[in-house]
């Protein structure tokens, strides 16, 4: 099965900017429960 290069790359970016946003969450609220603990 041949991919091409845009649907490659728009794999890629579906995939990798929702787990980067749910990541900078999390490590925001792991944050400020560390702060208020």
């Amino acid at each position: 099965m041949q991919v091409n290069d845009l649907g490659f790359v728009a794999s890629i970016l579906f995939v990798s900017v929702p787990a980067v946003f749910l990541l900078i969450l999390y490590i925001q609220t792991q944050s400020r429960d560390g702060k208020q603990g």
